[in-house]
């Protein structure tokens, strides 16, 4: 070997070196913390947030939040939602003209993505929910290196819930569409979202009914390395026959407050999930601590109080469902949100072997005292 190609490789092993220690060598998703602990994930990650809303075949509308670059988000105004969007024909018509119930739906609209590979991941909303009423997850989750895909359910969601009975649920069908569409959408070299997924390793996360079809969809689509129940699961919680328990691993959140979906379900739940599963507890958490609806409206008194100030009937059989979790003395949602968001976090790259270990897992309780009561695992 001459003195110059010597001179050549020194130099190439250097910029591999500076590169490695800046952490642009590394894959995308990684961003591995040495040491991960119980909070590394508690607070927004590395990237900023863009948002896109696309559409299944069905017409049922997805919303996507994936990881952008921070300098594309700085200074931008972030999406909002508005939930008198999903009221029915009927009932949109009694609001007063220009009026809304506006929340940040935690996204710039249409920056690019990151020009990585990124697990996908896709959210299930509850009954009588709909895709954006949980962004202070599905945001955060983008922040920490996933592209989070969330379908609007039409046969359980807002909409058709205020519009009369629920109709026979297609929600693992729409998850599978969802993940299907994302496949293609990566694909074509002119696709705003091209070559950007990492498809080997798919996660599904759900909150209440959400929390079954995630379950039910990690049993029949192989293409689901993982669920996370959030105040919901299948087997034992809101299913009363028992289908397939998936061979997965699974993790199950729930608040000890919790009156829609109650702690003996959850833990009949966890009781019948195969291993290595977790579960944790939020002490004196209600349903809604695992979406933004306890937030929706606050100032002017909650979405119920909304809707008679904007003259909508709300059936008396869902005013639960709106104010479980809202109303004191039960821990506020925004007390339960960092413990979420980490939980979740950490399971998800412990599970697609971001993290080497789930380390960031230990020591849930002493983390977050007076919020997380309870973590447990098996396997």
């Amino acid at each position: 070997m001459t003195d110059l190609t010597r001179l050549r490789a020194a130099v190439l092993l250097l910029a591999v070196l500076a590169l490695t220690a800046t952490g642009l060598a590394a894959p995308a998703s990684a961003h591995r913390a040495a040491d991960p602990g119980p909070t590394s994930y508690a607070h927004p990650g590395p990237y900023g947030v863009g948002e896109r809303t696309l559409k299944l075949p069905s017409g049922a509308r997805v919303e996507v939040w994936y990881p952008a670059r921070k300098a594309a988000v700085a200074g931008q105004p972030v999406g909002t939602y508005d939930v008198v969007d999903w009221l029915p024909d009927l009932l949109a018509q009694l609001v007063p003209e220009g009026a809304s119930v506006a929340y940040p739906s935690g996204g710039v609209r249409a920056v690019p993505v990151v020009r990585k590979q990124f697990p996908l991941v896709v959210f299930s909303h509850g009954f009588a929910g709909f895709r954006d009423q949980s962004t202070f997850l599905t945001s955060a989750l983008a922040s920490w290196g996933f592209v989070v895909a969330a379908p609007d359910h039409p046969s359980r969601n807002l909409t058709k819930v205020l519009g009369g009975p629920a109709g026979q649920t297609t929600d693992v069908q729409d998850l599978q569409a969802t993940i299907t569409l994302l496949a293609k959408r990566n694909a074509p070299r002119r696709s705003w979202l091209h070559d950007r997924l990492d498809l080997r390793h798919i996660g599904a996360v759900g909150h209440s009914a959400g929390g079954r079809a995630v379950e039910n969809l990690a049993a029949v689509d192989r293409r689901v390395d993982t669920f996370v129940g959030l105040a919901g699961a299948s087997v034992g919680a809101l299913d009363d026959a028992a289908p397939a328990v998936p061979d997965k691993p699974g993790l199950l959140m729930a608040g000890t407050a919790d009156t829609i979906v109650t702690l003996d379900r959850m833990e009949q739940a966890y009781a019948a999930m195969s291993a290595p599963k977790r579960l944790v507890l939020l002490g004196g958490a209600g349903h809604l601590a695992f979406s933004d609806l306890c937030e929706v409206g606050a100032s002017d008194g909650g979405l119920i109080a909304l809707a008679e100030l904007l003259g909508v009937p709300i059936p008396a059989s869902l005013v639960p469902l709106a104010t479980d979790g809202c109303i004191d003395p039960v821990l506020p949602a925004t007390q339960a949100w960092p413990a979420i968001e980490h939980v979740v976090v950490a399971h998800l790259r412990s599970v697609f072997g971001i993290d080497r270990t789930d380390a960031a897992l230990d020591g849930l309780v002493e983390a977050y005292p007076g919020v997380v009561t309870d973590s447990r695992s098996d396997g």
